[in-house]
């Protein structure tokens, strides 16, 4: 996930915008202006400040923005909100979607995402603050945005129990070396196809999953347990304290140390 903050000036350009399926979702929400503007093809509806749009990966429209506007945006890799839907809803990914919404009212969306303007992005605090907020949007989208598809899922994948099988194995197994032909056997499959129907059902590949869930142990962990940094890696399947930090640094800005301390000291919700 990823937020930006931006303002647009409508003496910089034409006031028709494209949005044009930029592969990642993004919650658009209004903090100032934009009581004039409007999407074609909705024209009854305006925007302005305290109103969100939720934009799909896939989402294409054109938009009259024809006055000064500032907007807060979250970008969501589709990949994450897959893994999300697998563990928070228990689904497929391919069986669902995130709805287009435009110009819609949200309190508690709202003061999710304004959580997001009030930290400081200099210090590991700040960012595990943001960091908590985004999960809680996040979260309310999984509840209040995502519908199931129109169109059929496809052939392909592992049945639900099987499904649900593979995860619990995985998250009970985190602190071993995991391999694919092991999470085969499991599934009760050859490598090859499980493979193949693992990705269809989860929405990545076996060792984006395994790492995911990995850094999510890691970090459930750092906050609470008083065990040392070799003691996590190990409890998370990492080879050692160094090879953890490597991977919880790329994935999440700060390394261990510091998110332990920053989680611990701010109360974090993780």
């Amino acid at each position: 996930m990823a937020v930006a903050q931006w303002t647009r000036d409508h003496r910089a350009g034409r006031a028709l915008v494209d949005y044009d399926a930029p592969g990642h979702h993004t919650l658009s929400l209004y903090l100032r202006g934009g009581e004039t503007c409007f999407r074609l093809g909705h024209h009854g509806l305006h925007g302005g400040a305290g109103k969100f749009c939720v934009l799909p990966d896939l989402h294409r429209s054109r938009w009259s923005m024809n006055e000064d506007v500032r907007f807060l945006h979250l970008y969501i890799g589709p990949r994450r909100l897959a893994r999300e839907a697998v563990m928070r809803l228990d689904r497929e990914p391919r069986e669902l979607e995130l709805r287009d919404r435009t110009y819609i009212r949200d309190p508690s969306l709202e003061q999710a995402c304004r959580a997001l303007l009030d930290v400081d992005w200099r210090v590991p605090t700040g960012r595990l603050a943001a960091s908590s907020a985004a999960e809680a949007v996040l979260h309310h989208l999984l509840a209040q945005s995502i519908g199931r598809r129109g169109d059929a899922a496809g052939s392909g994948g592992l049945a639900p129990a099987v499904r649900r099988r593979v995860r619990d194995y995985i998250d009970a197994h985190l602190g071993e070396a995991l391999t694919l032909d092991e999470l085969a056997r499991v599934a009760a499959l050859s490598t090859y196809h499980f493979a193949r129907m693992f990705h269809v059902s989860f929405g990545e590949p076996p060792h984006a999953w395994v790492l995911g869930r990995r850094l999510a142990h890691a970090r459930a962990l750092l906050a609470r347990s008083p065990e040392d940094l070799a003691g996590v890696a190990r409890a998370c399947g990492f080879g050692n304290a160094s090879h953890l930090s490597r991977a919880f640094l790329r994935a999440t800005g700060v390394t261990p140390g510091r998110y332990r301390a920053a989680a611990r000291g701010q109360g974090v919700t993780l």
